[in-house]
């Protein structure tokens, strides 16, 4: 007899009876409503289905009785389910039992992933008698297997090295970017531990460390990590526990920092010294000389002005200028002490900073005169410059940064004006540097209260759609007789007097109603944003005041946004911060502006809670500007980037300098080229016009596949054009190193082919420069001239991808070609893959949170409505008089302590019929009818009440009436 271990036997071998078959059919049929039964007999033929089967197909039992198993309508939609079920009825003949996936058809024409069961029942005779199948939906398992394989996959194209670490530091799991952060295989790394490869933990540490994330749940640090070379590494690391299934372990995920430090000393450099001379440029010079004021020692500032360099960018061109330039800071800096500073404040201007006594200043003025004007020779070119002096000094002329530079440009002014190649010392104007300023202040205390003061709004544009996303508020005075009073004149005497305080509020105030109108008006959403003062920024109740203005005229508070500087911030860091990030937390946005020439460095900028860094107007470059220019702009760009901050360009005065944004990613801009301020009423017609920039000049954007080709000789680049046009490439020729950077400053550029000897910069030196600007580039060198070791340390070092012989083979140049334009494509996938994965890290990591503490809030609420029913008990346990509680299904669920007492009941009685547990006298009150009865020796009047809200059912209740004999 066959093996009976999955079977089933009845009491009859032939045919169940009408008692058991009807249980069974009764069992089948309560299932569920996504588990399929039925009966066959032994032939496979079904004699019954339960109702979810049924409905699945939509069928009556009519139709599918009687039936082949195998040819009823579950089975139609998969031919390998049918010869699995065909498999499994041979078998069941045999007494064997089957199981296996299948796919069951629907009435909706859809398929259902189930898992099947087939079992051989017999009976007494020991005979299969009948075969039960069964099948339960395993949709929602097969999903949630596929979903897994596709997070398996994502963490293992992730560009972060990603971790799984146990509670003994033992690595348990990595992925394929781990591996090569360490130089290891992965079955090398996973016999390391935590202690192994982390420079700042040992096993005596490890235990502490995880004793600490297990308390904290997840841990953020920096480190370094040993390569399996010996070199160390800077990384940051990201800790969570998880835990799952009763195990815990850890998931790190270590982000290499060599690039990013290597970029923040480069922008660190390019925003604190002046690329051309290698003085320390604005910045730095406001910082130096604050720091030297602060000593309180008498200090000499002169600034030194070129008189008419001008004419010789014009007539020599500004390559002779920057040379120029440079021999210039050169001899300024030669006869200064080493306790002096030398500083390029932009263009033909430089400063130095002298601390000593004031009349070594008039000296050291008149000898970099002579200095100056010794000849100097650039080339064939003899020139003869001139240049002009202003001297002011400290504490006598101001003891503040600016002040002390602005009255010495006031005294090089005055040197100007005497003739230039002259020396001229600050001496202050009666009563104030500005007689006007006076007049200036009391007309803008009128102005504040005779509305004087209106807004205008500039367009700021997103420079991947094109359209207008937001404004920013500007401040402007029309006065009745002075006229147009610019911003500068008016705004730093608000500042000093305090009327920014009023001004400011008025400022908010009308910002949030304009922008709460255009929402009403159903116009294209977009940010009104106001920049706040340093006064404003300190007031306690800044966030609280700008939420009440949005709550009051419905402004959304995404629609709002702030913008303060990088100088405001720096003097009481703290408090801002908390400002900032109360308004965050409304939604409002805020935004760094005139990034680029404040003071705080860019560990401050990591700590800032921003959402917009504002480039400043003077690091917008344009198409025409040197590579250096547009790597500053594009290394702020991507460092914001990294940040998870967008990047605003202000300032933006042409469609270069719009394209060259738009090329490196810069998020939006705003400037002259687009719009000016202009009145409320002007921007609701641009916004219902749908103006916006041209798509055309965004095109840079789309992925089409470009290509430099750079040769000195004209002949192969066209060449080359005729090779390659059929291709359907967006081709770019340079016949120079130069020419190329300027294209590639221009456009995004996905492959680079190069010549090696060229004039000025070889090939290798050229795409050495491209791979430090343009990472992402694939480079190629073609070229008859070998030159083997600086090609192959070229190679070595990453700059050049690969390195192709003159003469070439045309279908082999397109082969090698194509083949780069795929190696960008899948780098470009990869990134975009790694970002769609932390984005996706980022959102489960916030649902998570968010379930923590719905959870949490559930527990509360549940230990409460607990508490709440053991008081209730108590309280009615203490009432005086019989209660009794019957639910809507008509169950006694609740009887006081005096009701059991009275009726000798006990406790195990409730949960049954109230009609069959109480005395039979009691039953009519229950119809909400009050009647007197007599219990124990007493009246007593019964009376019931409907229960409402979360409770159902009624309450009965019995009242002793007086004068009752026992």
């Amino acid at each position: 007899m066959p093996q009976r271990d999955a079977a089933l036997t009845m009491l009859e071998a032939g045919a169940l009876s009408a008692g058991p078959e009807r249980a069974l059919r009764e069992v089948l049929d309560r299932l569920g409503p996504s588990v399929f039964a039925g009966l066959l007999d032994a032939d496979g033929v079904l004699r019954y289905a339960n109702q979810a089967a049924l409905q699945a197909i939509g069928a009556a039992p009519e139709e599918v009785l009687g039936q082949r198993f195998e040819t009823t309508p579950w089975w139609q939609a998969c031919e390998l389910s049918q010869r699995r079920l065909q498999q499994a009825l041979a078998r069941a003949s045999r007494g064997e039992a089957s199981r296996f996936d299948v796919r069951v058809a629907t009435r909706r024409g859809t398929t259902l992933s189930m898992d099947f069961s087939l079992l051989p029942l017999y009976g007494p005779d020991g005979r299969i008698a009948w075969l039960i199948p069964s099948a339960c939906d395993v949709s929602d398992r097969e999903r949630a297997q596929r979903q897994l394989r596709l997070t398996r996959h994502a963490v293992e194209q992730a560009n972060d090295a990603l971790f799984q670490v146990g509670p003994d530091g033992a690595f348990r799991d990595a992925n394929a970017a781990a591996c090569r952060l360490l130089g290891l295989t992965r079955e090398q790394l996973l016999r390391l531990r935590v202690p192994d490869i982390d420079t700042q933990v040992d096993d005596t540490q490890w235990p502490q460390r995880w004793r600490e994330m297990c308390e904290r749940g997840s841990l953020r640090f920096e480190t370094s990590l040993r390569h399996h070379q010996g070199h160390e590494i800077p990384v940051d690391v990201s800790v969570s526990l998880v835990t799952s299934d009763g195990e815990t372990f850890a998931h790190v995920c270590v982000d290499d920092l060599r690039d990013r430090r290597a970029a923040e000393q480069r922008i660190q450099r390019l925003l604190q010294f002046d690329e051309l001379t290698g003085l320390p440029n604005r910045q730095r010079l406001f910082e130096l000389l604050a720091a030297t004021l602060q000593t309180g020692a008498e200090t000499a500032v002169l600034v030194l002005e070129l008189d008419r360099f001008k004419r010789i960018n014009d007539g020599l061109g500004l390559h002779i200028g920057d040379a120029v330039l440079r021999e210039v800071a050169q001899r300024i800096a030669t006869p200064l002490r080493s306790t002096d500073l030398v500083a390029r404040r932009g263009g033909d201007e430089f400063v130095v900073v002298m601390p000593s006594p004031s009349g070594a200043a008039m000296d050291v003025a008149q000898a970099l005169l002579d200095t100056v004007a010794r000849p100097i020779t650039i080339g064939s070119h003899e020139i003869h410059l001139t240049c002009s002096v202003g001297i002011a000094r400290s504490p006598a002329d101001g003891d503040r940064a600016e002040t002390l530079l602005r009255h010495a440009n006031a005294a090089l002014e005055q040197a100007k004006r005497l003739g230039r190649n002259q020396v001229s010392v600050y001496t202050r104007a009666p009563h104030d540097d500005d007689p006007q300023r006076l007049a200036l202040e009391t007309a803008l205390r009128q102005a504040s209260r005779d509305e004087q003061l209106e807004l205008h709004y500039q367009p700021q544009v997103d420079l991947v759609q094109g359209r207008i996303v937001g404004v920013e508020a500007l401040l402007r005075w029309q006065h009745p007789t002075l006229g147009h009073v610019a911003p500068d004149r008016f705004i730093p005497i608000a500042e000093e007097t305090g009327l920014i305080v009023p001004i400011g509020d008025w400022v908010l105030r009308r910002a949030v109603e304009q922008a709460a109108a255009w929402q009403r008006a159903g116009l294209p959403p977009l940010r009104m944003a106001v920049n706040l003062s340093a006064r404003q920024l300190l007031q306690q109740d800044l966030a609280r005041r700008i939420e009440g203005l949005l709550a009051a005229s419905g402004l959304d508070p995404r629609r709002f946004g702030v913008e303060v500087t990088e100088s405001m911030l720096i003097t009481n860091f703290d408090q801002a911060v908390q400002h900032l990030r109360a308004l965050r937390a409304l939604g409002v946005e805020v935004s760094l502006d005139d990034f680029g020439t404040g003071y705080s460095s860019l560990s401050y900028l990591r700590r800032l809670p921003v959402d917009v860094v504002k480039i400043d107007r003077s690091l917008v470059p344009d198409v025409t500007a040197p590579a250096e220019d547009v790597s500053i702009t594009r290394a702020i760009i991507t460092m914001a980037h990294q940040l998870q901050m967008k990047v605003l360009a202000e300032g933006v005065e042409s469609e270069g300098q719009a394209a060259l944004l738009a090329a490196n990613q810069c998020d939006q801009m705003q400037g002259w080229w687009f719009s000016a301020a202009q009145s409320a009423a002007a921007v609701e017609t641009m916004l219902r016009e749908g103006r916006r920039v041209d798509p055309a000049l965004l095109g840079r954007r789309s992925r089409e596949r470009t290509l430099l080709l750079v040769d000195d000789e004209e002949n192969i680049v066209a060449a080359l054009r005729r090779l390659l046009r059929a291709e359907g490439w967006r081709l770019l020729s340079a016949t120079s190193a130069e020419q190329a950077l300027e294209l590639m400053a221009r456009h995004e550029v996905d492959v680079i082919l190069s010549d090696q000897r060229m004039p000025g910069l070889t090939g290798v030196e050229l795409l050495r420069r491209a791979r430090q600007l343009y990472r992402e580039t694939i480079r190629l060198v073609l070229s008859g001239y070998t030159e083997l070791q600086s090609i192959t340390d070229a190679i070595n070092e990453g700059a050049i991808y690969k390195f192709l012989a003159k003469p070439w083979d045309d279908e082999q140049l397109r082969s090698h070609l194509r083949e780069a334009f795929g190696l960008k494509e899948m780098a470009d996938q990869n990134r975009r893959l790694d970002r769609e994965v932390q984005a996706a890290n980022r959102e489960l990591a916030e649902l998570n949170r968010r379930l923590q503490t719905l959870l949490s809030a559930q527990r509360e609420q549940n230990e409460r409505e607990v508490g709440s029913r053991e008081a209730a008990q108590e309280l009615l346990d203490a009432v005086p008089v019989p209660v009794f509680g019957i639910d809507d299904q008509g169950l006694l669920v609740f009887a006081n302590a005096p009701a059991q007492a009275l009726f000798g009941l006990d406790g195990s009685l409730l949960g049954g019929p109230a009609d069959e547990h109480l005395p039979q006298s009691l039953r009519p009150a229950l119809d909400g009818e009050p009647l007197m009865q007599m219990h124990a020796g007493r009246r007593w009047w019964a009376m019931s009440r409907p229960l409402s809200g979360s409770a159902r059912g009624r309450l009965l209740v019995l009242l002793p009436q007086a004068g009752a004999s026992k």
